[in-house]
């Protein structure tokens, strides 16, 4: 017995070592001070594009305009980095969410507390930035939407027509946003390939809600996930607490369901 239970011993010792991952590569980019990243996608050319915050201006880190900016990273397949771009103003602007386009440039959604530098047009408090970039990482166009409330951008993904749709949450109810439940809301936009809102919705209830990430469906229309702790409104269901949200949207916007999902607890 005691040779059979150190053969499985040493048989699930052996798994656990065969399966732990190997790691190919790993590389740290920053400066001196914070810098952090929110979102990594592999791209057409074998390589990848990281996006998320940085407060530094050295290392590798060049272009700081003041506070956090939207730091972008383009790496090689094996990790080295390619070009860098910082983009925003004297106050902080974050990025949360990037995707390639079809142009092989990309998309990035985030947040903006600055009107000048690289960012044009705050309504006020924290605006949904987002910004269209070349290939090379230049500013083709960027966009603040929003109100004058606090409107973080989390999630954004090319559409199948060649526009955009964004995901987040707002606490405003004025400039661009309408219909807010109270609190804060999911706060959902269309934009065409240029950056024009085509329609938004506001989707919750009197308590915080808020979406993490937005898909669009075989059917054309949109699945967004999130939180929530409201219990009217849109939200039919509340466990108890902070519920996780499902949202699925028709491709006008129109809530088709939702569900809540969770337990008394948060």
């Amino acid at each position: 017995m005691k040779k059979l239970l150190f053969l499985i011993a040493f048989s699930f010792s052996s798994i656990l070592v065969c399966s732990q991952p190997i790691i190919q590569w790993q590389k740290s980019f920053g400066g001196s001070s914070d810098d952090f990243v929110h979102s990594i996608q592999s791209v057409n050319d074998g390589g990848y594009i990281a996006i998320g915050g940085s407060l530094s201006n050295d290392g590798d880190v060049t272009g700081n305009h003041g506070g956090f900016d939207c730091w972008v990273v383009k790496l090689t397949e094996n990790g080295s980095l390619q070009w860098q771009k910082s983009l925003g103003g004297l106050n902080n602007d974050v990025a949360y969410s990037i995707q390639q386009t079809n142009d092989g440039g990309y998309i990035i959604a985030g947040l903006s507390e600055s009107n000048d530098g690289d960012v044009s047009g705050n309504y006020g408090d924290r605006d949904y930035w987002i910004i269209k970039l070349s290939e090379a990482g230049n500013i083709q166009w960027e966009r603040n939407l929003g109100g004058s409330w606090g409107d973080e951008a989390w999630s954004i993904i090319q559409t199948n027509e060649g526009g955009y749709i964004v995901a987040g949450v707002s606490d405003s109810q004025d400039g661009e946003v309408t219909g807010n439940h109270g609190n804060e809301d999911i706060w959902i936009v269309k934009l065409t390939e240029l950056g024009e809102v085509q329609w938004q919705k506001s989707f919750g209830g009197s308590g915080e809600d808020y979406a993490n990430s937005i898909q669009q469906t075989s059917d054309g229309g949109y699945i967004v996930a999130g939180m929530s702790s409201s219990y009217n409104g849109d939200v039919s269901a509340n466990h108890g607490n902070r519920d996780c949200w499902i949202l699925k949207l028709s491709v006008i916007g129109e809530i088709q369901w939702e569900k809540a999902l969770g337990g008394s607890a948060q």
